[in-house]
C-alpha cells in the first residue's frame, strides 16, 4: 500500500497543472451551485426548507433506514468513480469526465448553501459535519481518480494521433491500483456517511438548540 500511495504522491507531482485545472474546475462548481440556491425562487426555497427540516427531524429521531441509506450510498458513490474509470479509457471521456466532476462539485455547493441558507449562523456548524469528513476524502478520491482518468484519455489520444506503441497492460495495472484504492476509500467514507454523520448532526444540533 504504501508503495502505492508513494507512486500516486509522484504522480501527483508530476500532474500539478491538471490538479490546479480540477481545482478551479471544482471551486467554479461550488460556486454556481451556491449562486443557484441563491436564486432559487420562493416556492423552489419553500421546497429545499421543507427537505431540510424532513432530513433533520429524521435525523433527531432515528427515523432514519440504515441500511437502505449505506446501500444507496455505497451504489452511488461507486458508480461514479467505475464511469469515471471507464471514460479514462475511452477517448471521448475527456469532456464527460469533466463535466461529471464539475457536477459533484456544484452539488457539494448547492448543499452547503441550502443548510447555511436555511438555518442561517446555525447552519455553518451544521453543513460542516454534514461534509466532515466523508465529503471532503470523497472529493479528494474524485480530484485523483479523474486526474488519473483524464492523463490515461490523453495518452490513449495522442497514441492515436502521433501513432506511437503504448505499453497498455503496464498501465492498466497501475489504472486498476488506483480504482481499488479509490473502491476500498468509498467503502469507508460511505460507512461514515450513513453511520456517524448522523450522530455528528445530531451532536451539532444539540449544541446549536
Amino acid at each position: 500500500m504504501k508503495k502505492i500511495l508513494d507512486k500516486i504522491k509522484n504522480n501527483i507531482g508530476t500532474n500539478k497543472n491538471m490538479l490546479i485545472f480540477l481545482s478551479i474546475i471544482g471551486i467554479i462548481g461550488i460556486i454556481i451551485g451556491t449562486i443557484l440556491n441563491i436564486a432559487l425562487n420562493p416556492e423552489d426555497s419553500k421546497l429545499v426548507g421543507n427537505f431540510l427540516n424532513d432530513f433533520i427531524y429524521n435525523i433527531q429521531n432515528n427515523n432514519l433506514d440504515y441500511k437502505g441509506s449505506f446501500l444507496n450510498s455505497l451504489i452511488s458513490n461507486l458508480g461514479y468513480i467505475t464511469f469515471i474509470w471507464l471514460l479514462g479509457i475511452s477517448v471521448i471521456g475527456l469532456p464527460i469526465t469533466i463535466f461529471i466532476f464539475f457536477t459533484k462539485t456544484f452539488v457539494l455547493g448547492f448543499s452547503i448553501s441550502s443548510i447555511i441558507a436555511n438555518y442561517k449562523l446555525k447552519g455553518c456548524l451544521l453543513a460542516l459535519s454534514y461534509i466532515f469528513p466523508h465529503m471532503i476524502i470523497n472529493v479528494f478520491v474524485y480530484i485523483i481518480l479523474t486526474m488519473y482518468s483524464l492523463s490515461l484519455s490523453l495518452k490513449i489520444f495522442q497514441t492515436i494521433v502521433k501513432k506511437q506503441t503504448l505499453d497498455f497492460k503496464f498501465i492498466m495495472n497501475k489504472y486498476l491500483k488506483i480504482l481499488l484504492i479509490s473502491i476500498i476509500i468509498i467503502v469507508i467514507t460511505s460507512t461514515i456517511e450513513v453511520f456517524i454523520t448522523p450522530n455528528l448532526m445530531k451532536m451539532a444540533i444539540s449544541i446549536l438548540k
